[in-house]
């Protein structure tokens, strides 16, 4: 007993070992990134818009990545099977038709309006009360649903921990969040942006160990695993769900409206276009970014499917990628999958702290008296301190698991922020009321729909931008006034 104890302490301390050589990785790009980064504003917040291809796409994906895809789709892949295929290939469809028009004109419209936030491209060449509110409205709607996305990721890390190292919920919570919330608050934008791109490549490899690990387990016993995956169910293994083809359209449609409003909408995403080097280089990151996110997504979808037949019975599916590895795997192999869980939650986590902060301090609180304070290096510090704060408590609040927190707070802001971005970044027809008008008017109809029952069917973030869209040409065209 006492020799099996000691090798158990022993393969504990290896993959804490390399967990800790992660940490310390991902400290030390993110104060690489701090002192990369020059004095003046746009080397501050945005890297002086000098972002190659591979630091856009990386940053970019790992960021989109979020705590969801090793928690929420290995668990939606272990419960419901492999219709759930079709939410990273609706989302890719989204995804084509976003990179087709929108990360160039982003990044060279925020250029000429110099602009870091998304309200301040919004209110570009708009004056008047009605684009002021514009600007405050859409910043608070992105702090708030930003907030609560945060949350979701500090949930994705306590069951990563609580699961890996059997740590309380609350140890587990307090590490994980303190961890991230002192290299975001360290190493600033341009930190954020080489964290990501290390952490990108350290998922890359753990989705590759995790395929081929479950693979070797699926072929050691098939006929084991073939039974439990004919208890799962008869549709388990059927792409398209039943309900005929119109339930199948309806969710297509709904999730790549949902890609098209995460990308027009994610400050934490458009961040990283805005500092690309050029439109070009910018929209040369397409595949980078699409290749990475759908690669990881699919895979960790198919890892839950394969799951559900080597380890039936798991109480709690979202962690059934660190509870796979610990049964069943030595030190090392154990210790890279958890450094790949914590990357892929840290690299969100990290991006979304960066994008709050910057929209709370740019946006909010230059409304205040002695505004120039927040214009501060030690405020550039302590915002993304106050922010993890707030979203720790959040995350003990909130209901729900980490895909319906997460999927709720993207729609939400897809619905209400992406169809004005839209307009602005085409250059269609608008004034400071009609984008008003179309923020108010999408986020509404997307708390409507869901009130009404129907977000399961058809997302609510692609019905609230059709709104915003309609909304803002009928505003715009009926001439009234509240600002060019």
């Amino acid at each position: 007993m006492e020799i099996e104890n000691h090798m158990e302490s022993t393969s504990n301390g290896m993959a804490g070992l390399i967990f800790l050589i992660v940490l310390v990785g991902t400290f030390f790009v993110a104060l690489l990134g701090r002192r990369h980064t020059g004095k003046g504003e746009m080397e501050q917040e945005l890297a002086g818009r000098r972002l190659n291809k591979w630091l856009v796409g990386l940053s970019a994906g790992a960021t989109g990545n979020s705590g969801f895809v090793v928690t929420g789709a290995v668990g939606l892949g272990y419960i419901g099977g492999v219709q759930w295929l079709l939410l990273p290939l609706s989302w890719l469809l989204g995804d084509l038709i976003f990179w087709h028009f929108f990360p160039d004109r982003l990044n060279h419209l925020a250029r000429r309006a110099r602009a870091v936030t998304i309200s301040e491209l919004l209110t570009f060449d708009l004056k008047g009360r009605s684009a002021s509110l514009v600007s405050v409205i859409v910043a608070l709607l992105l702090v708030v649903f930003l907030t609560t996305y945060t949350s979701a990721q500090w949930l994705a890390g306590r069951k990563f921990l609580s699961g890996a190292f059997e740590f309380t919920d609350l140890t587990a919570l307090l590490f994980f969040s303190i961890t991230i919330v002192a290299y975001s608050a360290l190493g600033g934008f341009r930190g954020s942006v080489y964290a990501d791109s290390l952490q990108a490549i350290i998922r890359l490899l753990g989705t590759v160990v995790a395929t081929v690990a479950v693979s070797l387990m699926v072929a050691g016993d098939f006929p084991q695993f073939n039974q439990n995956i004919m208890e799962a169910g008869p549709g388990f293994l059927s792409l398209f769900p039943e309900g005929g083809w119109a339930l199948v359209l309806g969710f297509i449609g709904g999730y790549a409206g949902a890609a098209i409003g995460f990308g027009l909408g994610q400050p934490q995403i458009i961040s990283r276009y805005f500092a690309g080097s050029s439109p070009e280089e910018t929209k040369s990151a397409r595949w980078i970014y699409i290749g990475f996110l759908q690669f990881t997504w699919i895979s960790m979808t198919l890892f839950g499917v394969a799951l559900r037949g080597v380890m039936p019975g798991i109480g709690d599916p979202e962690t059934g990628l660190s509870l796979f590895f610990s049964s069943n795997f030595g030190a090392l192999v154990v210790g890279i999958i958890f450094a790949d869980i914590y990357a892929t939650i840290a690299s969100t986590s990290n991006s979304l702290l960066i994008a709050i902060s910057q929209t709370v301090r740019r946006d909010l609180l230059r409304l205040l008296p002695g505004k120039e304070i927040f214009s501060h290096r030690y405020a550039l510090f302590l915002m993304p301190v106050l922010v993890g704060l707030v979203s720790v408590v959040l995350s003990f609040i909130l209901p729900g698991n980490v895909f319906t927190i997460a999927i709720g707070a993207v729609s939400k802001i897809g619905a209400g922020v992406a169809g004005p971005v839209m307009i602005k970044v085409m250059g269609w027809k608008h004034t400071g009321r009609s984008l008003l008008a179309a923020t108010l008017s999408g986020i509404s109809a997307a708390f409507l729909w869901e009130y009404l029952g129907y977000s399961s069917t058809v997302n609510e973030a692609g019905v609230g931008i059709v709104v915003s869209l309609a909304i803002n040409r009928w505003v715009a065209a009926s001439g009234a006034p509240g600002g060019t």
